[in-house]
């Protein structure tokens, strides 16, 4: 019987998991055993809350309980039911042991109360029920989980950013699963600029920032989470589910996709290849680097981004690369209406000597400079197309000297008839074998020098041939090639332009190669309306 004397452990347990879904809270449960206790008059030592499943042993605040009736703390459990305290055969095996042992004195919940003088076979009824009741619960849930990704559904709580379950949906003609409208367009923006290859993960998590996109619980999404989003199937439409065999498969999901497949997969690529060239990752292409030198101390020039924002609030101006609000009065980026954005990239001395006073320049200034100096020898395609059929015309494109190539033709006559003499000299007698052999070796060496010099001015005309049609090819409508290209193919542009390419007085100091001065010279010429009939070449 009850002994008024007894002290009581209160043990109130709710689970989050399905298990305990149609369960009282915590609050509830002591309110109603507190109400049993001063009914009963019973005296409880402590109050024992836990929030964790009993399907699996290994509850830390249960086994402490325990522990502290072994070292005799009190005597008796006062639970709201039985299968607060166990649902699993080893946890319901220890409370039956200490009870049949009178370590457990008594136990008492809401609807009856246990002795270690009762039968024991009533206790573990009531504990095998409840653990069968969580093993069937388990293969229901399971068994339901597997039919919804059958029909198309990701079958979980918590699903990818950007996605959200439909709250009310008729089964069957409703969509279950539909598009976050808070973070859907601004994550199909984000990938969408990842597949240009022009952004690493963490440019595109900047450029995320500042677009607003954000966690469910409204927090900036770090790197690793843009990863993840890149990398999970469930973008292209597709996730991996259980079979009834327990065997993993893949899904192919109803919901709206992001990407399709073969963007999912180009996606995989760029992510493969940045992995293997962290470096490139890690550094800006930008154009010019490498071309341009200081005119004062002859080192390097280096560019220098200036991604900023001017805050609507404070007016206070501060980088957008590393940081997503004004750090002044802390309004964030993506609260701002409509902030100013400086997006500049200068051009300044590395002062490696540690002293140089040369400033800087803007890109745009540089790219000014250099279409102003395009404009001046870029060529029409009329012209052009007249070029190359004069080159065409004429196989000399340099006049030759052709009074030195006759004389050179005429010494080399000259000397094989001097050999021939020389023969018939020594087969009369009248000169020696080392007179024969030494004037023979000077001539073959003199007629070896004259068919170097014949062959060179030859590969002279060649080589002039194919620089000077470089150089038209080069010039016809470079300047809106240069308009229109990319930073490789601008830089490309600046190393067939100019030479000693330098900063000077925020200036760039340069010298056009010669053979675009020739072009332009003739393409002025040209657009001049001279007589061109008596220009046999271009130049």
């Amino acid at each position: 019987m009850r002994n008024i004397n007894f002290k009581y452990f209160l043990y109130a347990r709710k689970s989050s998991e399905s298990e305990d879904r149609q369960m009282a809270s915590i609050e509830d449960q002591i309110r109603e055993v507190e109400k049993l206790a001063e009914k009963y008059n019973i005296k409880i030592v402590d109050v024992i809350e836990e929030s964790k499943s009993a399907k699996e042993p290994g509850r830390p605040l249960f086994n402490d309980m325990l522990k502290r009736i072994h070292k005799g703390e009190a005597e008796g459990i006062l639970t709201w039911k039985l299968n607060r305290l166990a649902r699993n055969p080893i946890d319901g095996g220890q409370i039956s042991w200490m009870l049949q042992q009178n370590i457990i004195k008594h136990i008492q919940t809401f609807e009856r109360e246990y002795y270690p003088t009762d039968n024991v076979l009533l206790m573990q009824v009531e504990f095998g029920m409840a653990n069968q009741y969580v093993k069937d619960l388990s293969i229901d849930i399971r068994r339901g989980l597997r039919q919804k990704a059958e029909r198309g559904w990701y079958p979980l709580p918590v699903l990818p950013i950007g996605y959200m379950h439909k709250a009310k949906f008729t089964l069957g003609v409703d969509d279950e699963i539909i598009p976050n409208p808070e973070q859907f367009q601004i994550l199909k923006k984000l990938w969408q600029l990842f597949l240009t290859g022009g952004y690493s993960v963490a440019g595109i998590k900047r450029k995320g920032d500042v677009m607003g996109f954000r966690t469910k619980s409204n927090q900036l999404c770090p790197k690793a989470t843009y990863h993840y989003i890149f990398r999970n199937e469930f973008y292209c439409g597709y996730f991996n589910w259980k079979d009834k065999d327990d065997n993993i498969i893949r899904c192919k999901g109803k919901h709206k996709t992001i990407v399709s497949p073969s963007e999912f997969q180009k996606t995989q690529i760029l992510l493969h290849e940045r992995a293997n060239h962290i470096s490139i990752d890690k550094k800006y292409n930008f154009p010019y680097r490498g071309l341009i030198t200081c005119g004062e101390c002859g080192y390097g020039i280096t560019p220098d981004h200036k991604l900023q924002a001017i805050c609507t609030n404070c007016k206070c101006k501060f980088s957008i690369k590393n940081m997503t609000a004004c750090p002044r009065c802390k309004t964030e980026l993506s609260n701002m209406e409509k902030p100013s954005i400086i997006d500049i990239l200068y051009y300044h001395c590395t002062k490696y000597k540690g002293k140089c006073s040369q400033g800087s320049i803007t890109k745009k200034e540089i790219d000014s400079a250099i279409e102003n100096e395009l404009k001046k020898i870029t060529i029409t395609k009329d012209f052009h197309l007249w070029a190359m059929e004069a080159l065409m015309a004429d196989g000399q494109n340099i006049k030759e000297d052709e009074n030195a190539v006759i004389r050179l033709k005429k010494r080399k006559t000259e000397l094989e008839n001097r050999l021939s003499g020389l023969i018939n000299i020594r087969a009369d007698g009248e000169i020696n074998s080392e007179q024969f052999n030494q004037s023979i070796s000077k001539i073959h060496k003199e007629i070896a020098s004259i068919e170097f010099e014949i062959e060179e001015i030859k590969s002279q005309k060649i080589k002039w041939n194919s620089e000077t049609e470089d150089s038209y090819n080069f010039a016809l409508n470079v300047l809106e090639r240069f308009k229109k290209g990319n930073d490789s193919v601008k830089n490309d542009i600046v190393k067939g332009l100019v030479s000693n390419l330098k900063l000077r007085e925020k200036k760039l100091d340069f010298t056009i190669q010669k053979p675009l001065l020739k072009v332009k010279e003739a393409f002025s010429l040209y657009r001049s309306k001279r007589v061109v009939s008596n220009l046999k070449t271009p130049l």
